[in-house]
C-alpha cells in the first residue's frame, strides 16, 4: 500500500496540468514500514523524451541529483510518477516496455485527477495493482480514502 498525503497529490496534479501535453514526471520519496509506503516527498523532474507527449524520461543528471538529495534526507526511493495527459491511469504499452526498478511504485495520475499506483515486478515482467491511499496532510498517515479498483480511482481534490 501506498499512502501519499492529499497535498503532495495534489502538486503532482498541478505539475501534469502545467507540462501537459507533455507528460510529466518525477520520483516518490519516503519510508518503508511493515509492508506500506509512506511518501515524504515528491520531486519534480524534467521530461527530456524525445517524445514527451506519450512518454517520459527523467532527466538522468537530475535523477542523480534528487537520489542525492533523497540519501541526504534519511528517506529512499519508492518509486516514480507520471502523467497520461490524454488518457487513464493504466500503464502503456511504452511504462511496461520500460518499467526497470523491481518493486517500485509506478504512480500515474491523469488531468482529470484520477491517481493509481503500480508495483513492477522484474520477475514476472509485469506491473501489480497498488492501493493508493490518500492521507490529510499531518495525519500520521490515517488513511482517509483508498484508491483502488480498476477504472474506479478516486479524484484528487
Amino acid at each position: 500500500m501506498l499512502l501519499i498525503p492529499r497535498k503532495l497529490l495534489r502538486d503532482m496534479l498541478e505539475h501534469a496540468r502545467r507540462c501537459a501535453p507533455r507528460e510529466a514526471c518525477g520520483v516518490v520519496a519516503g519510508i518503508r514500514r511493515g509492508g506500506r509506503r509512506y511518501v515524504r516527498a515528491v520531486y519534480q523532474c524534467r521530461n527530456v523524451s524525445p517524445m514527451p507527449e506519450v512518454e517520459y524520461t527523467i532527466d538522468p543528471e537530475e535523477l542523480v541529483r534528487v537520489i542525492s538529495d533523497i540519501e541526504e534526507r534519511s528517506l529512499e526511493v519508492l518509486g516514480f510518477y507520471h502523467s497520461h495527459p490524454h488518457g487513464g491511469v493504466v500503464p502503456s504499452g511504452i511504462d511496461r516496455a520500460r518499467a526497470s526498478w523491481h518493486d517500485a511504485s509506478y504512480v500515474i495520475i491523469n488531468l482529470r485527477g484520477e491517481a493509481a499506483s503500480w508495483v513492477w515486478d522484474e520477475d514476472s515482467g509485469k506491473f501489480r495493482r497498488e492501493e493508493l491511499s490518500v492521507v490529510e496532510d499531518g495525519s500520521n498517515h490515517r488513511v482517509e480514502e483508498k484508491h483502488k479498483g480498476e477504472g474506479q480511482d478516486e479524484r484528487a481534490r
